[in-house]
């Protein structure tokens, strides 16, 4: 069965989209689940010569045309799904969306099938001919009605997972800052209870791991090419035990010599555990993502991040005192925050001395409390569907008490420009490494080496191209 696997793209020039491009591993992962069967995988993030009139020509070439399906995506996903259909080829979409909102089967039908929940054993029984009732995770499309079977219970060994199928791809265009990149998942899921996060939706508040030599495995299979390595766990950093012997495996395989790390982390685990931080810079970690989303306790509070300002405080700087630079993503919009807030905010990100920053409007996701929420108190359109919403409107989706939805939008570009825009703090950061961060630390150098592109790229792409609706673009473009 020849099938052609879609990876949709986010918008060009906007957030962390701009400044890093990562491959598309959960597709990838598919891929290796049929090693028998033919699979192709088309990144259109990469690939961007796609109009749609292209994509009819050759979507007439395979048997099943599959698409990961975020929310932010659906518009398009549906669009490329309408292709497929015209060319009377079966439809297949999974990811985060079609898992927390099954009934978008139902409302449109151009899509035939789709995999809710985790998709390796799914989509090989579905290739491998097993009869569609059987297929646990899948819902279908069968002589105008519609079936949702049973959930497919989540894989307990990890390291039972088929490898990625890395050659499916050209490894050239990923990158991360521009130094090339890839991706590993070290684990899945996440055991927190943040209000807003669909993370947790989707694992059912499962946490589960691969062995530590499942993981350097998976390093071996990097592309050559490759000089960092991006851990997109939603928290890597849970259990220390593990990430000590992970840190341990790297270096005893030197494989710290040949790649630099970043991972994305809680903010906890580091403000309590400083000797983690330095275990993990000593084994090649330069830059760790934290999702801060707020520097107000009430926030904070509120969304059920479980950690304090204090320890935000105590995570950064013990990143920095082990030479590990710091990623924050911020939230603009959280219940109970004021425009006055928000601008307070901006400056604590400088004062607390952020390395990088990125903020995203506050966003109902399906499935998750605050969207609940936000329909019931009116903050969100009743009628609202993520089918209209094109992929690239900066217009947020919610406002809250205290801002109206073009005041969100207009303090999303102001947090870039006030952090960004700021020429002597960011050049102090190249210049001079924050606090005890030293001149010969991987950080510093990986940091120094990349500051001219990300001045003359990162602030022109990520920070003042805010406009651009991906879906125009592919109404557009030429075959």
């Amino acid at each position: 069965m020849k099938t052609l696997l879609i990876y949709p793209p986010f918008p060009y020039g906007k957030g962390m989209g701009s400044i890093i491009c990562s491959p598309p591993l959960n597709l990838l992962l598919l891929a290796g689940a049929v090693p028998e069967h033919e699979v192709d995988v088309l990144d259109l993030n990469v690939n961007k010569s796609y109009g749609f009139n292209k994509m009819e020509e050759k979507f007439g070439n395979y048997d099943l045309i599959g698409v990961t399906c975020m929310s932010s995506t659906l518009r398009l996903v549906l669009q490329i799904c309408s292709i497929a259909k015209k060319k009377g080829i079966p439809t297949l979409v999974g990811g985060f969306h079609p898992s927390l909102d099954p009934q978008v089967i139902e409302d449109h039908d151009c899509i035939d099938m789709i995999v809710r929940g985790e998709g390796e054993e799914t989509f090989r029984e579905l290739l491998n001919g097993k009869p569609k009732p059987e297929i646990l995770g899948l819902s279908y499309r069968e002589n105008g009605t519609v079936h949702h079977n049973p959930d497919r219970p989540f894989l307990k060994n990890l390291n039972e997972l088929p490898l990625s199928r890395n050659e499916l791809i050209n490894p050239q265009p990923y990158h991360y800052l521009w130094l090339p990149a890839w991706v590993i998942e070290t684990s899945r899921g996440c055991s927190f209870q943040c209000d807003f996060c669909c993370v947790n939706q989707f694992y059912n508040w499962t946490y589960r791991t691969k062995t530590p030599e499942r993981v350097i495995q998976e390093l071996y299979q990097v592309p050559s090419d490759v000089k960092l390595i991006f851990f997109a766990d939603d928290n890597f950093t849970l259990n220390k035990k593990r990430v000590f012997r992970i840190c341990e495996l790297i270096k005893k395989t030197r494989l710290n010599k040949k790649f630099l790390f970043v991972c994305q982390a809680r903010v906890a685990d580091l403000a309590d555990h400083p000797d983690m931080a330095r275990e993990m810079h000593e084994s090649g970690f330069v830059c760790v993502f934290l999702g801060v989303e707020s520097l107000k306790q009430m926030a904070l509070d509120r969304m059920n991040k479980g950690y304090s300002l204090e320890k935000i405080i105590s995570c950064v700087d013990n990143c920095h005192k082990n030479g590990i630079l710091v990623f924050g993503s911020f939230i603009i919009g959280n219940i109970g925050e004021t425009e006055k807030d928000t601008r307070k905010t901006f400056k604590m990100m400088k004062l607390l001395d952020f390395d990088f920053i990125m903020t995203m409007p506050i966003t109902p996701f399906p499935g998750t409390n605050l969207t609940k929420e936000a329909m019931e108190k009116g903050w969100m359109e009743k009628d609202f569907t993520w089918a209209d919403r094109k992929i690239g409107e900066s217009i947020p989706i919610m406002k809250t008490p205290d801002l109206t939805r073009k005041k969100i939008q207009e303090l999303l570009s102001e947090s870039y420009r006030s952090f960004y825009n700021d020429i002597k703090y960011f050049i102090k950061k190249f210049a001079f490494p924050s606090g005890t961060i030293s001149r010969n630390s991987k950080s510093f150098k990986w940091t120094r080496k990349y500051a001219f592109k990300f001045i003359k790229n990162g602030l022109t792409r990520f920070v003042f191209r805010l406009e651009t609706i991906v879906d125009e673009v592919y109404e557009k473009a030429e075959t």
